[in-house]
């Protein structure tokens, strides 16, 4: 069941890049400092979603996967099947 789904949103992905690639062929010149490149807006719009994609996934590993299992780590294994217990 994994791999169908895996499949269909590779392939879900595929058409819609392949759409921005036909909707947007134009190229575009992207001037920084120091270079400059040109290509097509619709790579251009497709390279822009994978980094933003890749930047948020470095972000949420850094503030939110890695305090976590430190925060694991420091309990130590002894600690981490038991429950807190209530004292009142």
């Amino acid at each position: 069941m994994f791999r169908w789904i895996v499949i269909l949103s590779c392939l879900l992905a595929a058409l819609i890049g392949l759409a921005l690639g036909v909707m947007n062929p134009n190229p575009v010149t992207v001037s920084l400092p120091g270079w400059a490149f040109e290509m097509p807006l619709g790579s251009l719009l497709m390279l822009t979603f994978a980094l933003g994609l890749v930047c948020g996934l470095v972000l949420y590993l850094l503030f939110f996967r890695l305090p976590a299992r430190l925060g694991r780590r420091r309990a130590g294994p002894a600690d981490q099947g038991r429950l807190p217990e209530r004292h009142g």
